[in-house]
C-alpha cells in the first residue's frame, strides 16, 4: 500500500505530520490553500476553564506532552512558538465563596499559585495560575507547511472524496469546514463561530494571561489578543460590527480604555462531542482526525500520537478518541 495522504494542512493535520515525521513514516500532505479556523486560533492553553473552575480531563499528561511535542519541532525548526504564560483567573466575588473553594482545595487547587491579595478588577478575585502557555498557531502551521513542502511531501490543490483509489490509506483533517460539508461522512457536531481582537496597548503592560470572565492573552511588543465570542447559529467565517464592539467591551474590560486595534478576526471552532476530538481509521482506507475545538493546541499532540500509532503500528485508539466509537454512538 502506498503511503498515507492526510488531506488537510490545519493543526490536526500538521500535527499527524509532525508525528508520522518523528517516526520516520512516509506520507504525503494535501493542502487546499483555503485558510482555515486553525490559522486564527488563539492557542490558549489554560489548567483552570469554564465558569465552574473546571480543569480540563488529563490536563497535565496533555500538557506535558504539547510541551514536549512543540518544542521539539522548535529545535527542528530553530524558531519558538510555545510561550509559557502565568495566568490571572478572575472570579466574581459573588462567587467566591463556592467556586475559590475549588481553586484552594479542588482539582484546580493544583495548578493555583497564590490568591492575589488585592485584585485589579475590583468586582473579582484574582487567582494566580501555573502551566500555563500560549501557542502562536498561525505561526506553527507556517513554518510546519513550509519545512514540509521543502521536503516535497506537500501537494496544494483540492481533493474529491468520491473519487479517491482504495488502495491507498487517505486521512481526512478537514476542520470545521470538513464537519459542515460531511467529510468524509456524515458528522454531528455543535460547531462555533469565535471572533477574536488583536491590540496594540503600551499602557497595559500586562505579562500574564487573563481568564474567568473571556481572556486576555500578551503576545510581546504591547501586543495582545482578545476574545473570544460564541455564534453557534451563523457559521460563517467574517467578523461582525456586533462581534467588534463585544470584543471591545472585553478590551476594555480586562485591559483599559487605551488601546488600538490591528487585526479583527472570526474561525468556526470544529466542535464534536463536548469538545473532545475523534481520530481513527474507519474503514482500511480511510481515517478521520477533527473536533479540536478551543482546546486543540493542547490535545493536538497527544491525540495524533494516538492515531499515527494505529496507522504505523495497528495499535486501536482508546475509545475516549476512537473514531469508531464516535460513529458506532451517533448511528444509534
Amino acid at each position: 500500500m502506498k503511503p498515507p495522504t492526510i488531506v488537510g494542512s490545519g493543526t490536526a493535520g500538521i500535527c499527524l505530520a509532525w508525528q508520522f515525521w518523528f517516526r520516520g513514516f512516509p506520507f504525503r500532505l494535501i493542502d487546499s490553500g483555503i485558510r482555515g479556523s486553525s490559522h486564527v486560533a488563539a492557542g490558549l492553553i489554560n489548567p483552570v476553564s469554564g465558569k465552574n473552575c473546571t480543569v480540563p480531563e488529563d490536563y497535565a499528561l496533555h500538557f506535558s506532552q504539547a510541551e514536549d511535542f512543540y518544542q521539539r519541532i522548535e529545535s527542528i525548526l530553530h524558531t519558538t512558538f510555545w510561550h509559557p504564560l502565568e495566568i490571572i483567573r478572575l472570579i466574581a466575588e459573588r462567587d467566591d465563596h463556592k467556586l475559590g473553594k475549588k481553586m484552594r482545595e479542588g482539582d484546580a487547587s493544583a495548578w493555583v499559585i497564590r490568591k492575589l491579595d488585592e485584585s485589579p478588577w475590583p468586582d473579582s478575585c484574582a487567582y494566580l495560575l501555573h502551566h500555563g502557555a500560549r501557542l502562536n498557531v498561525a505561526q506553527f502551521l507556517a513554518s510546519s507547511l513550509a519545512f514540509f513542502q521543502q521536503q516535497g511531501l506537500v501537494e496544494m490543490r483540492l481533493i474529491d472524496p468520491d473519487t479517491l483509489p482504495n488502495s491507498e490509506i487517505f486521512v481526512w483533517c478537514g476542520g470545521a469546514k470538513g464537519l459542515l460539508d460531511q467529510v468524509p461522512v456524515a458528522w454531528q457536531h455543535r460547531s462555533a463561530k469565535g471572533e477574536i481582537l488583536t491590540v496594540e496597548a503600551p499602557q497595559w503592560q500586562q505579562q500574564r494571561m487573563i481568564t474567568g470572565r473571556n481572556w486576555l492573552i500578551p503576545l510581546g511588543q504591547d501586543q495582545y489578543k482578545i476574545g473570544a465570542s460564541y455564534e453557534w447559529d451563523f457559521l460563517h467565517s467574517e467578523p461582525t460590527p456586533a462581534g467588534l464592539e463585544f470584543l471591545k467591551e472585553i478590551a476594555r474590560d480586562l485591559g483599559g480604555e487605551n488601546f488600538s486595534i490591528i487585526n479583527h478576526e472570526a474561525g468556526i471552532r470544529p466542535i464534536v462531542r463536548k469538545s473532545k476530538p475523534v481520530a481513527g481509521l474507519i474503514s482500511p482506507t480511510c481515517g478521520v482526525f477533527n473536533g479540536l475545538g478551543s482546546k486543540g493546541s493542547l490535545t493536538a499532540p497527544w491525540a495524533s500520537a494516538h492515531l499515527a500509532a494505529e496507522i504505523i503500528d495497528g495499535i486501536p485508539i482508546e475509545s475516549g478518541l476512537s473514531a469508531s466509537t464516535y460513529f458506532a454512538s451517533i448511528a444509534r
